[in-house]
C-alpha cells in the first residue's frame, strides 16, 4: 500500500494552498496514489519546513519534498507513481 502524505498546519498559508490544489495536480499527471493530510505534530514529525510531502510504500518512506512549487510537486507525484508501478512488478531497491 502506497500513499502520499501532506504534512502541514492550519496556520501555514502555503500548506492550505497545497492542500487545496494537490489532488487536481495529481489528476493532471495521472497519479492515482491516495493523498492524505496530516496536521503537523512536533513530537511525531521530524521535519524542518512546512509543507512537506512524503511518499511511502509499504510503510517505508521512499521520497520527500518541501514547498509548493507546482512543477516540483508534479514531478514528485510522477516519481511516486513510477516507483509504485515498479514496486508492483517486483522491481525494488
Amino acid at each position: 500500500m502506497s500513499q502520499v502524505t501532506l504534512i502541514g498546519a492550519d496556520f501555514c498559508k502555503p500548506c492550505g494552498y497545497l492542500k487545496a490544489n494537490i489532488r487536481d495536480w495529481a489528476k493532471s499527471v495521472e497519479c492515482e496514489i491516495p493523498i492524505v493530510f496530516e496536521e503537523y505534530d512536533e513530537d511525531k514529525h521530524h521535519i524542518k519546513k512546512l509543507p512537506t510531502l512524503v511518499y511511502t510504500y509499504e510503510g517505508l518512506e521512499r521520497q520527500r519534498m518541501t514547498g509548493t512549487d507546482i512543477k516540483h510537486v508534479k514531478i514528485f507525484l510522477m516519481n511516486s507513481s513510477a516507483y509504485n508501478e515498479f514496486s508492483l512488478f517486483g522491481f525494488q531497491d
